[in-house]
């Protein structure tokens, strides 16, 4: 007998996403493999949205079996729609019994097993063969219930009964381990942007052998099944970021030596501009500068120094300019407030030589910082789609029709707590990938020791990290993202350069 296991779906309130994308292979995968059931390993939802819950509930409806489903963290985050969720997505109170085999879900989603869960799992009817599911694993569970689950699986055991395997999701990683003699497996998500080690999986668990076992793995969005014309072009979109001096004078003999067609820079001093101009006759066909801050503070906090800034990428002929909006709190920037009109129009003004020369100002995306309040007014401006659309008409009613474009920073999306909940990555794709005309690429990680997550990192494979591009992939190919240059905006470890090498070879098939 087969049981499908499916983990971390992470749907938006929103259908023209990755993860609305990937569910749909799911099912149709499993329609045509028509497993005997099918098990939701918790987190259906992004944050608990009752529309992703119902339309994900319409969905399973045509399905030709019996699916279960448990409750992931996720779906329970927002606390006034938790208990809409419980009553229109999660089913596990009950045991699927299927062949005589019980398929048992737990309520883990609170990182443990609450006394009401405990005192259901004890009355539970049960047949010889057991399956246990759950969101969270073992490893995220506190110590009275991890002690619980063991007692439980002991007398389970000491009455005849066989608990074949403890599935679960919420790592996004396919893992296997035991608990207790149990065999336990982590499935990977199906969530695009997520799935780490691999692209989305569905789980084909064979009750009779285990060994016999087997996955699914998504594979519409890699560039294995691109046309070569398609390979190419997202290959020469790829470019590199130069941070400081000291990677301007390492990367820049690697731009001009292997024609890399897209520069950013942090920086320009009048005697670089020869070394600009020299990466143009190899071929260099935009390049970038990157702007510093420019805040607020009762008064304006960095005028001069982004003026000069501006200026000088007038004088090297730069076809672009980014700019982050303000890093204020949300509460000060509303419109007509003196922080927001301040800002805006020392902006403007400061960028008005940019836009006669014909420079294209590219509005990019905030991330938020470790500690940041739940309160989306207190959160910092240009966190949010909405405010990176504001900021850009807001310019653009001030320099002219055209003058501003929106550059898509997909790590800082990622990185991006707690607001990262509401606008996931592929949420963003979603709003704003038709009006992006630009990206930036990086690996985030998590920094266990300092408890948050950091950009910069380099790209090492499509699902090594906290951001899997699967999703990103997929809107690029889709024609959801709409396409432009892509700068590896990578500053740590071994640097742009690599990391713009090793996609290519990934898209070209150059391994």
């Amino acid at each position: 007998m087969k049981i499908a296991l499916i983990a971390d779906p992470h749907l938006s309130d929103i259908e023209a996403t990755p993860q609305e994308e990937a569910l749909n292979w799911a099912l149709g995968e499993l329609l045509e493999i028509k497993p005997d059931a099918c098990v939701w390993l918790g987190d259906i939802t992004a944050c608990g949205s009752p529309d992703a819950a119902m339309r994900f509930r319409r969905k399973l409806e045509g399905l030709p079996f019996t699916s279960v489903t448990v409750p992931g963290n996720s779906d329970l985050r927002t606390s006034h729609t938790a208990s809409i969720m419980e009553r229109y997505l999660l089913s596990h109170l009950c045991p699927l019994n299927v062949d005589g085999i019980s398929i048992v879900g737990m309520d883990t989603s609170r990182n443990k097993l609450l006394p009401e869960e405990r005192e259901r799992l004890l009355r539970l009817e049960l047949g010889e063969r057991i399956i246990l599911c759950s969101h969270q694993p073992a490893k995220y569970l506190d110590a009275e219930s991890l002690e619980f689950l063991k007692n439980w699986i002991r007398e389970c055991q000491a009455r005849g009964k066989e608990i074949l395997l403890w599935a679960s999701g919420h790592r996004h990683v396919h893992e296997r381990g035991v608990f207790e003699g149990v065999p336990a497996l982590s499935v990977r998500a199906l969530d695009l942007d997520k799935c780490i080690g691999g692209s989305a999986q569905i789980y084909l668990f064979d009750t009779d052998n285990a060994d016999n076992s087997s996955e699914l793995v998504y594979s519409r969005s890699l560039p294995d099944f691109w046309t070569e014309e398609e390979r190419l072009e997202f290959a020469d979109d790829l470019g590199i970021t130069c941070y400081n001096r000291y990677k301007l004078d390492r990367d820049m003999p690697f731009a001009i030596k292997n024609r890399v067609p897209h520069l950013e820079w942090r920086r320009i001093d009048e005697a670089d501009i020869p070394l600009i101009e020299e990466w143009r006759r190899v071929g260099g066909k935009s390049f970038s500068l990157h702007m510093p801050s420019l805040g607020f503070n009762e008064e304006l906090v960095g005028l001069s120094t982004f003026e000069e800034a501006a200026l000088s990428a007038v004088r090297a002929g730069a076809d672009m300019v980014t700019v982050h909006p303000p890093q204020i709190p949300v509460e000060k920037m509303q419109i007509g407030s003196p922080a927001y009109e301040a800002v805006i129009d020392a902006m403007a003004e400061a960028f008005c030589p940019v836009v006669k020369a014909g420079i294209t100002i590219m509005v990019e995306n905030n991330h938020t910082d470790y500690g940041t309040p739940k309160d989306p007014m207190k959160c910092a401006y240009g966190c949010a789609p909405l405010d990176i659309v504001e900021w850009r008409d807001a310019l653009i009613k001030r320099l002219g029709k055209g003058s501003c474009q929106i550059r898509l920073d997909v790590g800082h999306a990622r990185n991006n707590e707690p607001l990262s909940e509401n606008y996931p990555i592929g949420k963003w794709y979603a709003l704003i990938g038709s009006e992006a005309r630009a990206y930036h690429l990086h690996q985030t990680y998590n920094n266990k020791l300092e408890r948050r997550m950091k950009n910069h990192f380099p790209i090492t494979g499509w699902h090594d990290g906290m951001v899997s591009f699967d999703g990103f992939l997929w809107a690029w190919h889709t024609g959801l993202l709409h396409h432009g240059p892509i700068i590896l905006e990578i500053r740590e470890g071994e640097g742009a350069p690599a990391t713009w090498q090793r996609l290519r070879d990934l898209m070209l098939g150059e391994r």
